[in-house]
């Protein structure tokens, strides 16, 4: 018995070397293939000229609304003033656009922003005496819902 299991273990030893042998020649002819990036997901654009378009479109919005001399900030303009702790009336306000908000497109919708906007607001201070008040925001923003087709660029600012 000592001779067959001599032979057995024998045998066994060698069919692992040969399919260790073969698994490795397998392996280095191989090609593996490198790691690829997944592909980028398809991203909402919208050609250079409208979105040339879009921008001034907003730029002449904003500015309108920048040349406001209402005694409340427009509405739809994104500007917030917090000068309801400081003032017991307001006699006026003027606006300053240092930078206008960058706009980016996204299907039917819009988004501004890196604006930096300078409010100066008079009237009379909460103890009663005349107050000027400058107020600066270097994060002004809007967002809103866009129209464009070859004629024109319809905003409407939430």
């Amino acid at each position: 018995m000592r001779r067959r299991s001599g032979w057995i273990i024998g045998g066994t030893v060698a069919a692992v070397v040969v399919a260790g042998g073969a698994t490795a020649l397998v392996w280095q002819s191989s090609t593996i293939p490198a790691p690829s990036s997944p592909a980028p997901a398809p991203v909402a654009t919208t050609p250079a000229p409208a979105a040339e378009r879009a921008q001034e479109k907003l730029d002449a919005l904003l500015t309108t609304c920048a040349e406001s001399t209402a005694l409340a900030p427009p509405e739809h303009c994104g500007i917030v003033i917090p000068w309801g702790t400081e003032f017991a009336g307001v006699t006026g306000i003027r606006y300053r656009v240092e930078t206008l908000p960058v706009l980016t497109l996204d299907g039917d919708s819009f988004t501004a922003t890196g604006g930096v906007l300078v409010a100066t607001v008079s009237g009379t201070g909460q103890d009663g005496a005349t107050r000027t008040e400058t107020y600066r925001t270097e994060n002004w923003a809007v967002r809103g819902d866009i129209a464009i087709t070859d004629d024109e660029v319809d905003i409407d600012i939430w």
